[in-house]
């Protein structure tokens, strides 16, 4: 993978440059690594999104926990003014009595419906921190390829230098003259085809 032509030699002026004519010259680099890194990115993207939803969710959750919560406590605090008033009114006993028998009603539902709540709540809770480890772990492995392909390409390049010293010696003199004068490109066409 050494072995360059003329034109790839010529475009070996910039690191930018060689970079593209390794990935285009190591089947590893230019395909297999490349695929591996577009790999954990999309699987990396995978886990945000479904981050993102649970985290909705979530929040959608805790609100309808906060209600049903309310609800309880409202109804609650109505029997007891209900029964308050029962205690010196015979007339409001009726009303005492309606509110009792709907929380003997209400109160289990509601009891169980928040603590169906408080189960996926905690699950999903539970499956954020697990995302969040996996998050990580992507990550790291990413940034673990990504130093693996730039090693690699530094090794490459070394050897393509000690290859041919005076070849890239006059790539980078262009390169140079090129960059002062006005960034006008020197030394061949633009090479931006995929060679995969």
């Amino acid at each position: 993978t050494t072995a360059l032509t003329e034109e790839e030699l010529a475009q070996c002026g910039s690191d930018q440059t060689a970079y593209q004519v390794f990935l285009a010259r190591d089947p590893r680099a230019g395909d297999i690594w490349q695929a591996e890194l577009q790999k954990l990115h999309t699987e990396r993207r995978t886990h945000l999104d479904e981050a993102k939803s649970l985290g909705e969710e979530l929040v959608q959750v805790k609100e309808t926990m906060r209600k049903a919560q309310a609800a309880l406590e409202t109804l609650k605090a109505r029997l007891l003014e209900a029964e308050t008033a029962a205690s010196v009114d015979a007339s409001a006993k009726p009303r005492a009595e309606t509110l009792r028998t709907l929380l003997a009603g209400e109160e289990p539902r509601l009891n169980s419906m928040l603590d169906e709540k408080r189960s996926k709540y905690n699950s999903d809770i539970g499956r954020l921190k697990e995302l969040r480890r996996e998050l990580g772990h992507y990550e790291l492995r990413e940034s673990k390829l990504k130093a693996s392909v730039q090693a690699e390409f530094e090794r490459w390049q070394t050897v393509v230098e000690e290859r041919y010293p005076l070849e890239i010696a006059a790539a980078r003199a262009r390169e140079a003259a090129a960059e002062e004068g006005g960034g006008s490109e020197v030394g061949g066409d633009s090479h931006d085809e995929d060679h995969h």
